[in-house]
């Protein structure tokens, strides 16, 4: 279940045309077919008092803003149909202007993003390789599994110790039709230099705007990269496991092998 969480404003700071967007978003999700998948549920002001409006869609981690009417059907039809962020929208608002540290409005709970979950459809992305050549997660769809390795940082002893230990099992996980990802917040020309250094033959796809790491509530803010963590989507797109370390904790290849079916 997607929820989409609409900031209305309040009396203090109203978001002219929030409503209307409201019942436009609403209808373009029951003409598509999409009620029971998404709801739509309508909140007071975020503490984004100098922007106008905003939405939140869960679980994807996405934050859109300065949309008109107009977009509700693009919304509907790009995002929620096709899995494909509309990018022109996208807006992460500063930590400050989310949660004060000293009283005011703080981000409601329910707006965190939360960890995706096993049997959800796996948010799509586009990132690049070590060559910095474009990879799509749903160019994958109805052909091979993915595994997606969430590490923090190249050249670390515990990312350089897992990610040869995938690179060993790499024809274990081939004989299964699975595709092998590491996905850290490096660009692609460090990735290119460490695969080459360390004889990697898995592909390094470069996360280094965060947007995928906190799309998937993998975020780790504390160190501004990605948690230790693996995703299996399987051929129809959907995660099939789930599993986060500790930091300093490499994963399990074999249990990984164990949830591709």
């Amino acid at each position: 279940m997607r929820r989409i969480y609409i900031d209305v404003g309040g009396l203090t700071c109203p978001k002219k045309g929030s409503s209307a967007f409201v019942e436009a978003l609403r209808k373009k999700i029951r003409k598509a077919g999409l009620e029971g998948q998404v709801e739509v549920i309508p909140r007071g002001c975020f503490g984004l008092c100098n922007l106008a409006p905003n939405l939140y869609i869960e679980p994807d981690g996405i934050w859109y803003s300065r949309f008109t009417l107009r977009d509700a059907s693009v919304i509907v039809r790009q995002h929620l149909i096709q899995g494909k962020p509309v990018t022109r929208l996208i807006h992460y608002p500063k930590r400050g202007l989310v949660r004060r540290k000293q009283g005011g409005s703080q981000m409601p709970e329910a707006l965190v993003a939360r960890e995706v979950s096993v049997g959800e459809v796996a948010p799509d992305f586009t990132l690049k390789n070590e060559d910095g050549q474009e990879v799509a997660l749903s160019g994958f769809r109805g052909k091979k599994n993915v595994v997606l390795a969430f590490y923090p940082f190249d050249w670390s002893p515990v990312c350089t110790t897992e990610n040869c230990a995938l690179t060993e099992d790499l024809a274990k996980f081939e004989g299964k039709e699975t595709a092998i990802f590491g996905v850290s917040c490096d660009s692609h020309f460090s990735h290119k230099a460490w695969r080459e250094k360390l004889g990697l033959k898995h592909s390094l796809l470069s996360d280094l705007k965060r947007e995928v790491s906190r799309k998937y509530g993998l975020y780790l803010e504390e160190l501004n990269c990605s948690k230790r963590a693996t995703v299996v989507v399987d051929k129809s797109g959907k995660i099939a496991f789930k599993k986060v370390q500790e930091i300093k904790v490499p994963r399990n290849n074999e249990e990984i092998l164990g949830a591709i079916r």
